[in-house]
């Protein structure tokens, strides 16, 4: 009854824990989670430098139409309009343009005509030698502005303008 009552002891050897989890390498889920911020951060920074550079013309084209308004004329300030034109769309499109057809493209551009229905002010103004008024002469390059500001860049709707006219 002796053994009966003693429990046997199996001859086992001691435990042995496995090694504590340790930081590094990471698992591939965190890889994927670190690939995807870091592709996030670059698509970002590319779209901000992209972004930046496409409205530089426009920003350049504003600040000298804002940096003389009293001293600017009519005549500068379409060639301003000018040359921020040129910077966005295609030379060969809209460098020859005069007269009522460069006033066209520029109403073609915006919402609402602001330059066909002054054409008679901006004839006067750029080719006349007559002396234009200063509330003329304001209202035309405030449209100049008004057009840089709201249709530069041009919108993916009015690039095509030809067949808009």
């Amino acid at each position: 009854m002796s053994q009966l009552s003693q429990p046997q002891t199996l001859p086992l050897k001691p435990l042995h824990l496995p090694a504590e989890p340790v930081a590094w390498p990471l698992p591939w889920g965190y890889w994927l989670v670190i690939c995807i911020i870091l592709l996030s951060i670059i698509l970002v920074v590319i779209y901000v430098v992209k972004t930046r550079q496409r409205q530089r013309a426009k920003a350049v084209a504003l600040k000298m139409l804002k940096s003389n308004t009293e001293t600017l004329t009519p005549s500068i300030a379409n060639e301003i309009l000018r040359q921020a034109v040129l910077s966005y769309y295609p030379r060969k499109e809209v460098a020859h343009l005069t007269g009522t057809s460069w006033w066209r493209f520029l109403d073609s551009q915006l919402t609402s005509p602001r330059f066909l229905p002054k054409e008679m002010a901006w004839q006067a103004a750029l080719y006349t030698h007559t002396e234009v008024t200063e509330e003329d002469r304001r209202d035309l390059v405030a449209d100049c502005a008004f057009w840089i500001h709201h249709a530069l860049p041009p919108k993916k709707q009015y690039l095509n303008w030809k067949a808009a006219s």
